[in-house]
């Protein structure tokens, strides 16, 4: 199996209530992904909800069973149009894949 993290930050400080409303969106958009993408096993996608300025403010964490699998749904059309809706709103990624 292959886990798959990411962790999404703001572009910008945004006032509160469009934060929340932008960061709820993104969710909305990436809970959509898994009815799409066969090959996603496991798909979680959180809200921060500390103040800490350095923690994220959204992660995904998701599984896969190879990293084949990962692959196809990087590419997959789906996700393609997810990633290039969101760049501009959450541009600062981390990303880890590690077999376990």
């Amino acid at each position: 199996m292959i886990r798959h993290i990411v962790l999404f930050r703001l572009a910008e400080i945004l006032p509160a209530d469009e934060k929340k409303e932008l960061l709820n969106t993104v969710k909305r958009k990436l809970e959509a992904l898994p009815a799409l993408i066969p090959e996603i096993r496991f798909f979680e996608i959180g809200i921060n909800s500390t103040i800490d300025p350095k923690a994220a403010d959204l992660s995904l964490l998701s599984d896969f069973d190879s990293m084949e699998s990962l692959q196809t749904y990087q590419e997959h059309p789906a996700h393609r149009d997810f990633i290039n809706w969101n760049r501009g709103k959450c541009p600062k990624l981390s990303v880890v894949d590690y077999a376990y």
